[in-house]
């Protein structure tokens, strides 16, 4: 016979639970005890080789030992049938021995889960001589780099950057920039709207509205963030990337907005890119602007991505309405402020040379992995 078997057969030979009296438990208990020297050994002597133990086994030992079930737990449970004047004694004598089998039996699982490891890690071991597979790495998106690249001189001027709500009422979207309820910016065609007070942000602008109402003045805070709007073509996307700031001061004038909106297209396109202000409307800004860069993909030539005008649109801006302030408890005849919105999508298109947005969308691992930016 084995010794693992002979261990099995020790674990599975019955064993008396029942007791009368303090004498027969100490009986007990002093049996119970050379079965555990037997099968785990005790501290300070040699005990057995655990190479011999299956998982199995070791299972089968924490059970009988320790488990819900074991002899200790049921001479403890049986305390009530002996003399009421024994039973302080009896529970010291079984907690002595069940602290001892704690102690011993949490070194002896420690032990044999160890040795289970190191046996897991030599049948582990790996030639480490072998050539690394290669990996394809991916890169950034063309747009998300612009819009890293862009945060950057908005922090260096002071800015903070803020973020807000997609989905968000028609009040902080439309009512409280000026956008009245006949705007063609409301209709149906051009907006997504959820429910009768609820709309996708068709700009960042909502977080303007926020900030204005939730924010101490002087405000300096650049808002970067998903819009939607209804339209797809070329130059149009459902969802796409917006960056928008605001200035709320007092003595803020169109230099300071023309030399923010500067450093941003600088920062955006790496170098000094060629613009042109063209005078605008927008509700939220009075006057306004539109901001047009030099077409990078023909140079001003006219091609099929400019619509042959030599000019690419990329957002617009202004000074703040005096009644959008007036909307947002700002008095106008103390602060004014600039306004600007940009789409960082048709920048990213304009500095990287793509003639359609919707190939920046589309998922093409071969055009995506074309650009191979950090």
């Amino acid at each position: 016979m084995s010794k693992s078997e002979e261990i099995t057969q020790i674990l599975n030979a019955s064993y008396s639970i029942q007791y009368q009296n303090i004498e027969e438990l100490k009986t007990l208990i002093q049996n119970e005890k050379s079965v555990f020297i037997q099968i785990v050994g005790q501290e300070g002597k040699r005990n057995p080789d655990l190479a011999i133990f299956s998982s199995e086994i070791i299972e089968e030992i924490r059970i009988r030992f320790s488990g819900k079930r074991s002899p200790l737990q049921e001479w403890l449970k049986s305390l009530r049938n002996i003399p009421a004047d024994e039973r302080k004694n009896a529970g010291a004598i079984i907690n002595e021995l069940k602290l001892e089998i704690e102690t011993n039996l949490k070194t002896f699982l420690e032990n044999y889960r160890l040795l289970a490891e190191a046996k897991k890690l030599e049948s582990e071991t790996e030639d480490i001589t072998l050539p690394f597979p290669k990996l394809n790495l991916g890169t950034r998106h063309p747009i998300s780099v612009v819009m890293r690249e862009l945060l950057e001189p908005f922090q260096r001027m002071g800015f903070s950057v803020v973020d807000g709500p997609e989905i968000d009422t028609n009040f902080y979207n439309f009512d409280a920039l000026n956008v009245v309820k006949d705007h063609p910016a409301r209709e149906m065609q051009d907006t997504f709207f959820l429910a009768s007070e609820w709309v996708l942000r068709t700009h960042t602008s909502n977080v303007q509205s926020h900030a204005m109402m939730e924010r101490n003045l002087p405000l300096k805070i650049v808002c970067p963030g998903c819009v939607y709007r209804n339209e797809y073509d070329m130059t149009h996307l459902p969802s796409f990337r917006q960056i928008e700031c605001l200035v709320v001061d007092k003595g803020i004038h169109l230099g300071h907005l023309k030399h923010t909106v500067n450093e941003m297209l600088n920062a955006a396109f790496g170098r000094p890119v060629q613009l042109r202000f063209r005078s605008s409307y927008f509700p939220f800004t009075e006057p306004s602007a539109e901001v047009d860069v030099q077409c990078q993909q023909c140079l001003g030539k006219g091609c099929r991505s400019c619509k042959y005008v030599g000019w690419s649109e990329i957002g617009g801006c202004g000074l703040v309405n005096r009644k959008v302030l007036e909307s947002c408890g700002i008095d106008s005849s103390i602060y004014s402020g600039f306004a600007l919105g940009f789409g960082i999508d048709r920048m990213a298109k304009d500095r990287f040379a793509i003639a359609d947005l919707r190939s920046m969308l589309d998922g093409d691992i071969s055009f995506l992995s074309s650009f191979t930016l950090s």
